[in-house]
């Protein structure tokens, strides 16, 4: 009789479990920052991230169990004098070398949510949209670097790429992010 019971509880648990939302390959981080009058954007992501989810029967608590650590000093926009260059302004600090990220609020009804973002020690709310496509969660959002108490890092970043951004640098950056996931 015990046997059956275990064997029944082992089975009813692995149900329960093939139904859970879980990672389904890699997570995607995708950063676009701008320059010039004509606001040409610069795409790039980070080489060091750690991310941790948890399989979870509800979508939206699978999302906001995912935590994420992003290393700036390993930012890379696909020039490495461009990646010497930001990292050694704007990311010089040592309160801003990681970037914490978590999700505190998923709207599914909206296709909205919300990342706790915190960079140089200070964490804000960003809403961002999001769409579900071929199993993945696509998410955009914005951020200002102003708004993590980093306008003198944001100055020297300026001033070392004035005459490349033909004198014109912005304090905003889009944010996106992939996250492939199957039930």
């Amino acid at each position: 009789m015990k046997t059956k019971l275990i064997l029944g509880l082992t089975l009813l648990f692995a149900l329960v479990s093939a139904n859970a939302y879980e990672l389904n390959g890699d997570l995607n981080l995708k950063w676009t920052g701008f320059k010039t009058a004509q606001k040409v954007g610069v795409s790039g992501t980070f080489k060091n991230v750690e991310f941790k989810i948890s399989k979870n029967d509800d979508f939206a608590e699978f999302l906001k169990s995912a935590n994420v650590k992003i290393d700036t000093l390993s930012f890379d926009s696909g020039l490495d004098v461009r990646n010497k260059s930001i990292v050694s302004t704007l990311f010089s600090l040592k309160s801003s070398e990681n970037i914490l990220v978590t999700i505190s609020k998923v709207d599914m009804k909206n296709k909205t949510l919300t990342l706790k973002l915190t960079m140089n020690e200070v964490t804000k709310n960003v809403p961002m949209t999001y769409y579900i496509n071929k199993g993945s969660i696509i998410a955009k959002g914005q951020i200002d670097i102003l708004d993590y108490n980093m306008s003198d890092s944001f100055a020297k970043f300026a001033k070392a790429c004035f005459d490349l951004h033909e004198g014109k640098s912005y304090s905003e950056v889009h944010i996106a992010f992939t996250l492939p996931f199957k039930k």
